[in-house]
């Protein structure tokens, strides 16, 4: 089920990303959509296939782009390591992408849970970046 978080109805309306404001989307360890806010639906629309019915504020969009399931693979196989060694503690891995000639930088975050990493969740806060920001990020695809 995907939540969303509420805005107003001129942040919606216009369809338009507003620039500093990230966007989230949270998954389980089988890279179900748990959460998915109107930011990040609106900076991963170049990606996945447009429907009249993904254009509506409410829709549940359960299909996520091919950069954003690499990345949360890469995430899921570095919890399961950590699982297996007993290590504690959140971990993050930062990514650039270009979508559709816009720089989107987004920071993964992995949040263990005690009871294994079937109980985990994957973290994604997108933003948009500068183009020469994102050229000059350091960290793209490393675990920190």
């Amino acid at each position: 089920m995907v939540d969303q978080v509420p805005e107003s109805q001129s942040d919606m309306s216009s369809g338009e990303v507003l620039s500093g404001r990230p966007g989230t989307v949270v998954l389980s360890p089988w890279l179900e959509v748990l959460y998915m806010n109107r930011q990040a639906q609106l900076l991963i629309s170049d990606l996945v296939p447009t429907t009249p019915e993904a254009q509506q504020p409410n829709h549940r969009t359960d299909v996520l782009p091919p950069a954003l399931i690499s990345l949360a693979d890469e995430m899921l196989r570095v919890l399961r390591s950590r699982h297996e060694m007993s290590e504690k503690g959140q971990f993050e891995i930062r990514h650039s992408a270009n979508w559709s000639g816009k720089p989107v930088s987004i920071l993964g975050v992995g949040v263990p849970n005690g009871h294994g990493v079937e109980h985990a969740r994957i973290v994604l806060v997108l933003t948009e970046a500068s183009a020469n920001h994102s050229e000059n990020h350091q960290n793209h695809g490393s675990v920190l």
